[in-house]
């Protein structure tokens, strides 16, 4: 019997092709040039390739916008907090290796060491600041989730307090869409359909346009494509149209 074919890893050509062809593709006229990176990194971290993330991350330091220490320390936070919400959606192994992959390579005068959680607390206010985004991605469908979640507690606890309190409502790094696009980057590239439902409609409801969401669904796509992955359980944005 002869052995199954192993697939390759892609090569450091091929994601440099793809961080440019995403980069032309973003829709950053209307969304700003400065996301296109979040979600490269949100999908193909999720995607299985966090081994690629220094590659990125190495090509973006070498751009004007990067010049400084400073501002090389300011797009480590952004990418750090891309991980950090990654990890609500992906689990925390994939987005920890793509950190521990980018620090071996940083310079050691450009180590962020901020810590953006530092005192937090699962108090009311972190209740409040969830239930707010919360209410924002899910408006009146929230009920028939929580109903769902009345007889999983522990889930229902997990997605207030954690996911949305302490991960997803946090805006002071990235801002609403640079949230949302990196967990619908995070869900759709795991090819599932109704987390990825919700969140093309969260990120409809949150004001992104919806030609503006099925670029980047094709742009996740593209990325689901590098990864060798298939994503064909997944809705597009018309599918969900009619809830927003």
């Amino acid at each position: 019997m002869s052995a199954p074919d192993v697939p390759k890893d892609p090569t450091v050509e091929e994601a440099t092709a793809l961080f440019n062809a995403i980069e032309e593709k973003f829709p950053s006229k209307t969304l700003g040039d400065d996301k296109w990176y979040i979600l490269m990194f949100a999908a193909m971290v999720g995607g299985g390739q966090p081994a690629f993330a220094p590659t990125l991350y190495t090509q973006l330091i070498q751009r004007p916008e990067f010049s400084s220490s400073e501002q090389r320390k300011a797009l480590m936070r952004r990418i750090r907090e891309t991980m950090m919400k990654l990890t609500c959606v992906c689990g925390v192994c994939k987005p920890l290796e793509a950190i521990f992959d980018i620090d071996a390579i940083t310079k050691p005068e450009d180590k962020d060491y901020s810590f953006s959680r530092e005192g937090w607390q699962a108090d009311e206010a972190n209740r409040k600041r969830g239930a707010a985004w919360q209410d924002r991605i899910y408006k009146h469908n929230q009920g028939k989730i929580d109903e769902t979640l009345s007889s999983q507690r522990d889930f229902d606890w997990l997605s207030k307090e954690i996911s949305y309190g302490l991960y997803l409502s946090d805006h002071s790094i990235l801002n609403d869409v640079e949230t949302e696009l990196t967990v619908l980057a995070g869900i759709m590239i795991q090819n599932l359909p109704r987390e990825t439902a919700w969140h093309l409609r969260g990120t409809r409801r949150i004001g992104v346009s919806k030609e503006d969401v099925e670029t980047i669904q094709q742009c996740i796509e593209m990325i689901a494509k590098f990864c060798g992955l298939r994503l064909h359980r997944v809705p597009r944005v018309a599918d969900i149209e009619h809830e927003v």
